[in-house]
């Protein structure tokens, strides 16, 4: 049996995506994320202002350590379902067009210093080409999630794109979490195969729009 030694292109993509995981998992070996939930409690009786501080984390979860599906549980348990959802979907999205911004006007910068410029342009239309799927497939993934977004928007793949597909994954996150109140193995595993299933549901619905 012959193995083959990786490709180039492997090993730079590798790379690559090993240098981004780091970037984000680096406010959580530096701050580590235990001030999240007392600074959730400060605004335990105040719907309204939970709600807005909960977007508000969820909004920096790419630059900050904030465990997302905690801040979900405790709004919804603090402000009702339809708060945790609504703001939850919400703060994601908001989330992820700050990772966007993140991957395309700062690592999007070190991209060429990984890539050629030909090589560069074939990762780009392999992963608009799946877009969709690779997105929502790591929407409930921990650091994987922040980091699928920075990669998409560093090589190039529009930010609008990038928010549009991420929408409904982001609902079905939030939902789940909201309802269910719970960050067992089995809510976790739930909400990743619904999100695949739902998105290729979709991806498969638009043909034309594959992506």
């Amino acid at each position: 049996m012959t193995v083959h030694a990786p490709s180039r292109q492997s090993v730079r993509t590798a790379l690559f995506v090993a240098f981004v995981v780091a970037l984000v998992c680096l406010p959580f070996a530096i701050f580590g994320e235990e001030f999240v939930l007392p600074l959730l409690q400060t605004r335990a009786q105040q719907a309204g202002a939970l709600t807005v501080l909960s977007i508000l984390l969820l909004a920096a979860d790419s630059v900050a350590p904030v465990p997302a599906t905690l801040v979900i549980m405790y709004l919804a348990a603090k402000a009702g379902w339809l708060a945790g959802i609504i703001g939850g979907t919400l703060g994601m999205s908001a989330g992820v067009l700050a990772a966007a911004w993140l991957g395309r006007f700062a690592v999007g910068r070190l991209a060429p210093k990984f890539f050629p410029d030909t090589e560069l342009a074939r990762l780009r239309e392999s992963l608009q080409s799946r877009l969709t799927l690779t997105l929502a497939c790591l929407r409930s993934v921990p650091v994987l999630a922040e980091t699928s977004i920075i990669v998409a928007a560093a090589m190039g793949i529009p930010t609008t794109r990038i928010f549009w597909v991420t929408v409904l994954p982001n609902l079905i996150v939030s939902t789940i979490y909201s309802v269910a109140a719970d960050d067992s193995f089995v809510t976790a595993a739930l909400t990743f195969f619904l999100t695949l299933a739902v998105s290729y549901a979709v991806w498969r619905w638009a043909p034309r729009r594959r992506g």
